[in-house]
């Protein structure tokens, strides 16, 4: 049985991190009513072709190869995702946005790729173990992981192992998700304006963006691989970047403005 507690936790943060990027665009576009609002939808489009399919299909080939060193699993994670979704928003800046050049859309645009992100990876997610969790305590877990895997006895074990590892999810694991995907939305709001201001002033900053993302993505890989064992080091490592990168945004702001192409 799972506990109330970690039901609704889980019903918050599946609520949040779906509810939080779209009010996050919603009030960006009501202050800024000058944006264009598809802008937020071409960066939610570029993560679900760039990083959830291009990137993928790469994975399937990558990973068998890499998984057996940690330290190269991180560094190839790391690269793949920066050199992909930053990739895809050179791509949307020069075709779909190409007529629509201000900073305020690429902030926008960051906040779709970012907010689609966060609804994805952690709001389907966690929609995923809420709808489980219920089951489970309806009618049974072996009856709901054979339900839920439709009768396939390794997607049974997968899942049975993802939810033991829940059972102890309360609020605290809950606001730390969410903060983590706050953070992420705020690295790629901040990226996304890297990346458009490498189309129309400096082409430097294209592969500093992807610098920059793969910086960020391996410290996350490396958790995920066992060589960085605090998560609470690696929020505070989080935090400080993204503080680093907010700064270095607002100084490329200022020194290459719209209307100086």
């Amino acid at each position: 049985m799972f506990s109330n507690v970690t039901i609704a936790a889980l019903a918050v943060g599946a609520a949040l991190a779906i509810l939080i990027p779209v009010a996050a665009v919603i009030v960006y576009k009501v202050k800024n009513r000058d944006t264009w609002l598809p802008s937020a939808f071409i960066g939610a489009g570029t993560f679900i072709v760039f990083a959830l399919v291009l990137e993928q299909l790469l994975h399937t080939v990558m990973l068998p190869i890499v998984q057996g060193n940690p330290w190269i699993y991180a560094v190839y994670g790391a690269l793949a995702a920066g050199v992909f979704e930053e990739t895809g928003r050179f791509v949307a800046y020069k075709t779909l946005m190409r007529k629509h050049y201000t900073t305020k859309n690429a902030v926008l645009m960051g906040l779709g790729h970012g907010g689609v992100e966060a609804a994805l990876v952690l709001g389907v997610m966690l929609l995923t173990y809420l709808t489980l969790t219920l089951s489970a305590n309806s009618v049974g877990l072996d009856k709901a992981l054979e339900t839920a895997a439709k009768g396939n006895a390794e997607i049974a074990q997968t899942l049975g192992a993802q939810l033991e590892s829940i059972r102890e999810y309360n609020f605290i694991s809950c606001a730390l998700g969410i903060y983590e995907r706050v953070i992420a939305m705020t690295l790629h709001t901040c990226l996304s304006v890297w990346v458009y201001k490498a189309v129309t002033h400096k082409m430097w900053l294209y592969p500093a963006a992807i610098a920059a993302h793969a910086a960020f993505d391996i410290f996350a890989a490396l958790f995920q691989a066992g060589v960085i064992t605090s998560i609470l080091l690696l929020y505070i490592i989080f935090t400080l970047f993204v503080v680093v990168t907010v700064f270095v945004t607002v100084k490329l702001t200022k020194k290459y403005p719209d209307n100086a192409r």
